[in-house]
């Protein structure tokens, strides 16, 4: 693992096209971010516990879950290498996490302190073009899933995650996939069945 090539994978997603950090830029603002290596099944961040950093995973993918009082877990959504993680409420509020996020995959990252890299990185008006526009994607992702469990049914969610997620269609357990869309495992198989999946 080299963490200069993270690091410009990295400064690359970050960077808007008018205005690109460089990899001297970004280390002349003194920001350590540590190279870290998750295995298949560990948590980046546990539901319940202090969530103070800010994951780039550059390899592999996660799954953000919530688990009920009852011990049930619900599948939130995917997170697919190049991407951010981590909890917006936990890192910019302080205080404990709604969910975890679970390597599904062996994950590499790079993990910053989110309140030293946001204090520092606000003044670059590239950093602040790209994190509009990735704010911006999110939002758009969370209306369009709410009003698919309002407007669609079961198969067309199926459908779109399907379209949306290629690459893990084939990756991720069955049972993740029923509970993201919002259905049971035995639904999400009947489905599969009859589009002969």
């Amino acid at each position: 693992m080299n963490i200069q090539h993270q690091l410009e994978d990295f400064i690359a997603f970050f960077s808007s096209e008018q205005k690109p950090l460089s990899v001297d830029d970004f280390s002349k603002f003194g920001l350590q971010g540590k190279l870290k290596h998750y295995q298949k099944g560990a948590l980046l961040m546990s539901q319940g516990s202090p969530a103070p950093y800010l994951f780039f995973i550059t390899q592999g993918y996660a799954r953000y879950f919530n688990v009920s009082a009852d011990g049930k877990e619900f599948t939130q959504s995917f997170a697919c290498a190049p991407c951010i993680a981590g909890s917006t409420r936990a890192m910019t509020r302080n205080t404990p996490a709604l969910f975890s996020i679970e390597a599904l995959d062996d994950v590499i990252c790079l993990e910053f302190e989110w309140r030293n890299f946001f204090n520092t990185m606000k003044h670059q008006t590239g950093f602040l073009e790209a994190y509009t526009q990735l704010l911006e994607n999110l939002f758009i992702k969370k209306e369009e899933r709410e009003h698919a469990f309002v407007h669609h049914s079961a198969e067309q969610r199926y459908l779109n995650f399907l379209n949306n997620n290629p690459e893990l269609s084939n990756k991720v357990p069955l049972k993740m996939i029923a509970s993201h869309i919002g259905i049971t495992p035995i639904a999400l198989s009947r489905i599969r069945r009859k589009l002969e999946v």
